[in-house]
């Protein structure tokens, strides 16, 4: 589960939306809030570990910056798929291109060659 799973946030979350995620889910989990020794304090003890831990990485800028970094050099490697060309169908090496037409290193050569030449 990543950071921004825990506190329930998309990955472009603002600071403003963090902190009031965060301030939500720890009123909802706090220890204090369940009786000592119950199976419902143990778990909400572990899961305020992870809330607490999640927003002390995504509340600071440089620590988020690389937090997502690293989360990206991962994803390939998690079962993602890569994209496929526009134009032939193959796989390419683009692994995250929203929104712009993927062209596989064939095809984009090709379209440069034909651009090149005024075709």
């Amino acid at each position: 589960m990543t950071h921004y799973e825990t506190l329930g946030i998309a990955k472009d979350a603002s600071a403003k939306q963090i902190k009031a995620s965060y301030r939500s889910l720890v009123k909802l989990y706090h220890p204090d809030r369940f009786a000592e020794g119950c199976k419902a304090h143990a778990e909400t003890e572990k899961r305020i570990r992870e809330i607490n831990s999640a927003y002390a990485v995504l509340s600071k800028s440089l620590s988020r910056a690389s937090y997502d970094l690293e989360l990206n050099q991962a994803l390939p490697h998690s079962g993602a798929e890569p994209e496929h060309c526009d134009k032939c169908g193959k796989p390419t090496t683009y692994w995250h291109t929203p929104g712009k037409v993927v062209l596989c290193h064939v095809c984009a050569g090709t379209t440069s060659k034909k651009m090149a030449q005024g075709r």
